[in-house]
């Protein structure tokens, strides 16, 4: 008996390990089974209109003048038109009786020793090489009421740089009065390089009169 009780349960041992294994199923993700939630709209909340104006609206100009504009302080007084419309106007046609006429306008009297220049040559501010040699001629004209003798007037050197080696020469003619003469004088360029102005003109006695220049530049 106790015999027959060990070999059913070695048979149910052996029934019992050869029932295969079932490997158990993964657990499915509830997460991605089940559908996601919609999250429902809401609306914004409404905006409140803006006491300013926005940068693409411009605020309206009132047409209608304040009080303030129309108003005059109580301290100033209200110009009269009354006033200005009475006054006269100026006449612009009145001739003032007070101012003499002015009086009409004098000859100036010619003077007796006096000439024009009518060409020179060379022109003022012409160049010359140190120690270049040059004449140089003034054409005049006697324009005024005395005759200019060759014994009592000459041309004379003025002032200013020295260009030359004989500072006077006497007329070679007479010149009466609108008549033209020629007076030239030989010049030598200094050795510097510089500006030179000589002054020339005529003498009668004590008396100098018809005043000439000539302006020139040395360069190497």
């Amino acid at each position: 008996m106790r015999q027959a009780c060990l070999l059913v349960g070695l048979a149910l041992f052996l029934a019992g390990c050869a029932v295969p294994f079932a490997p158990r199923a993964a657990p499915t993700d509830t997460a991605t089974s089940r559908p996601s939630k919609v999250p429902k709209r809401t609306r914004p909340p409404a905006r409140r209109p803006s006491a300013t104006p926005g940068p693409l609206q411009a605020p309206t100009a009132s047409l209608t003048p304040t009080k303030a504009i129309l108003t005059f302080p109580s301290s100033t007084p209200t110009p009269s038109l009354a006033f200005t419309l009475l006054t006269p106007l100026p006449s612009s046609t009145s001739t003032p009786s007070l101012v003499p006429p002015s009086p009409a306008p004098s000859a100036t009297a010619q003077s007796e020793l006096s000439c024009q220049l009518i060409w020179q040559s060379p022109s003022n501010q012409i160049v010359f090489t140190p120690e270049e040699k040059f004449a140089v001629g003034w054409d005049i004209k006697n324009d005024g009421t005395a005759e200019w003798d060759p014994a009592n007037v000459e041309f004379v050197y003025l002032g200013g740089a020295k260009l030359h080696n004989k500072g006077s020469f006497p007329l070679p003619v007479t010149v009466a009065p609108g008549d033209e003469i020629v007076l030239s004088v030989p010049m030598k360029a200094p050795r510097n390089s510089t500006r030179y102005t000589t002054y020339w003109g005529l003498r009668q006695g004590d008396v100098f009169f018809c005043r000439l220049m000539l302006s020139i530049y040395v360069l190497d």
